[in-house]
């Protein structure tokens, strides 16, 4: 049995959002302001290792369905091995699957959501899966039936639509869920990233906390990934430009209408309207 404090707080982000750069400054913090990119926590819900054997056939032979009913005895694999309460990553929305919750109340300590402006997230996704075309990619974006994989038939990804994973994780919870804005990151690094290590139990040092924000600037991780590559890549350049608004000069006006006549009731409620 788990211990009732051995919980998970989720690092939760639809695709090319943030999350990444978050658990690098969770990472630096943790190690004295040092980080080094193929060091960054790569603990995430799609780790086939504590899926393996639920099921008695290979992975790539398994139905959503049949992954979605494992995904909590899995967690719980995962919280074995912790021994502990433990930052978990995740691109799923935060839903049932066949009855079964895909972010298990009772597994959950806590969470943190991390939003970005759609309009931008077309760009940066664009790039990172060499979609090939802004169309494409916007078609994805705003498809409720979005289900990505892992690579080489791994474990499926319940991503759906940006508004539909905006939407799960923004309906009220049994745990307290801190949101961020990627936006927010960028203008007001040291009052977010604050929060969220005080949100997430550890001691506030502020001189640390400056060092780790230096040693996660975009720059400094893109230099890394072009020196000695990224794991978390997937073919394309994974630290790309990490800016924001670029959507106003790169997007014409019928891209940017069809993502905000899709996804308005969300991006009001984020101040992205």
């Amino acid at each position: 049995m788990l211990a009732n404090d051995n919980l998970i707080t989720w690092i939760a982000s639809y695709p090319k959002s943030g999350n990444t750069w978050i658990r690098a400054l969770i990472t630096a913090y943790a190690n004295e302001g040092e980080v080094e990119i193929n060091s960054i926590m790569q603990t995430g819900d799609k780790d086939d290792a504590y899926y393996e054997g639920l099921i008695q056939s290979p992975i790539k032979d398994w139905t959503i369905t049949e992954q979605a009913m494992i995904k909590p005895v899995a967690m719980m694999r995962m919280l074995e091995d912790a021994a502990g309460n433990m930052l978990l990553k995740t691109h799923d929305a935060n839903l049932s699957l066949s009855g079964v919750e895909q972010i298990p109340p009772y597994l959950t300590r806590s969470a943190i959501h991390i939003v970005r402006d759609p309009r931008d997230i077309v760009l940066s996704f664009m790039n990172h899966y060499n979609l090939g075309s802004v169309d494409a990619t916007i078609n994805l974006l705003l498809d409720d039936d979005t289900l990505s994989r892992a690579p080489d038939q791994g474990l499926f990804v319940p991503q759906l639509s940006w508004r539909l994973h905006t939407e799960s994780w923004m309906r009220e919870a049994m745990y307290p869920i801190h949101r961020v804005r990627y936006e927010d990151l960028l203008t007001q690094p040291f009052d977010c990233f604050k929060e969220i290590i005080q949100f997430i139990g550890m001691d506030f040092n502020a001189d640390l906390l400056r060092k780790s924000i230096q040693a996660t600037k975009f720059d400094r991780l893109q230099k890394q990934e072009e020196t000695s590559g990224f794991r978390e890549g997937v073919g394309q350049k994974f630290f790309h430009k990490g800016k924001s608004n670029r959507w106003k000069t790169e997007l014409s006006n019928e891209h940017q209408q069809r993502i905000v006549e899709a996804c308005e009731v969300e991006m009001k409620a984020l101040s992205y309207l």
